[in-house]
């Protein structure tokens, strides 16, 4: 979805897009990189478009469109308690952390729970993690969150709880992914990643884990077991071991780069050359709330087949009803 084809029939240009005030990037470095922002601009453009198609669907079919005016104080409200809020607003337990099979079925619920109170979880297909690792925008009605399809589960479950924070506190940045020291990186960064991490990781949970563990005691095996059971990233493990004083902060830099090194090499081995089937392709990419709201529309004949398509990126009717049966799924 580049050009809407309706835009080929107005008398005068449609205005172009303006970037949102509160907007927030995630690369993998610590500072915003200049390549690709082509690309970058033009996933923001499209997400907006497809958040006002979201807006006249909902005013179509005479929905109640929800109005997202949650606001918690940054500088005055605790990590801990914000936490709370966000596990409380999400019905988020232990227990149920617990139960994820995988990251990747931990990342689709948390997808879906953020859906169901009217936030917007797209995923970028294309771009590359040093361009790109998440991005939020805030707005008072389908406010946005767009994570990189192309990053590790855990990663995006951390980018997804990141920016959900900048959308609840209203502040934008751009930052590295898993900084708990204050390295450069901006103290708004750092503190939505402690949040984040303190979401995912709560710290009366972790220490439940910790025993009577020092730094020496804490083996690779040990930290991935912990990482397994919350469905985080190891990173995250010893950044909440660091800040609850289980591990030294020597023990937490060479675990950091330590985790750093496999990580990339495991994506130079990698290196994702698996085919998705048009409709998973575009699924993955637009989230169930917004390919069901077009496929109800279609099907109930509010909209056309090209409109349809055209709010689906370009899919193909032919595939409408297995992109139906995955929203039902």
């Amino acid at each position: 979805m580049k050009i809407p084809y309706a835009w080929l029939f107005l008398s005068n240009p449609p205005e172009k897009y303006k970037l949102p005030r509160h907007v927030d990037y995630r690369t993998l470095n610590i500072y915003p990189t200049n390549k690709s922002l082509v690309g970058l601009n033009s996933l923001i453009e499209e997400v907006s478009i497809r958040r006002d198609v979201m807006i006249d669907l909902y005013s179509v079919n005479n929905f109640s469109v929800p109005q997202f005016t949650t606001y918690i104080d940054f500088k005055t409200s605790t990590n801990e308690s914000i936490s709370k809020f966000v596990r409380d607003l999400l019905d988020l337990s232990h227990y149920k952390q617990s139960q994820f099979r995988s990251s990747s079925e931990a990342f689709n619920y948390y997808k879906e729970t953020l859906s169901e109170i009217g936030v917007l979880v797209f995923q970028a297909g294309d771009l590359e993690l040093d361009v790109m690792r998440g991005i939020s925008l805030y707005f008072s009605i389908f406010p946005i969150i767009i994570v990189n399809r192309k990053d590790e589960y855990n990663a995006r479950i951390f980018s997804l709880f990141h920016e959900f924070v900048h959308i609840l506190t209203r502040t934008p940045g751009v930052c590295d992914n898993f900084a708990f020291i204050n390295q450069d990186q901006p103290s708004v960064e750092v503190k939505c990643n402690k949040i984040a991490a303190e979401i995912l990781v709560p710290s009366s949970d972790i220490l439940n884990y910790c025993d009577s563990y020092q730094s020496t005691e804490w083996s690779d095996n040990r930290i991935s077991k912990i990482a397994h059971i919350f469905s985080v990233s190891r990173e995250v493990i010893i950044g909440r071991l660091f800040e609850l004083g289980k591990i030294d902060f020597y023990f937490y830099q060479n675990k950091l780069h330590q985790f750093n090194e496999e990580y990339m090499q495991i994506k130079r081995i990698k290196k994702r050359k698996g085919f998705l089937p048009p409709s998973l392709d575009i699924c993955s990419q637009v989230g169930k709330l917004y390919a069901r709201t077009v496929v109800n529309a279609y099907n109930q004949e509010l909209i056309t087949p090209r409109d349809a398509s055209n709010f689906l990126s370009g899919l193909r009717i032919q595939h409408f009803e297995k992109v139906e049966k995955w929203c039902f799924s």
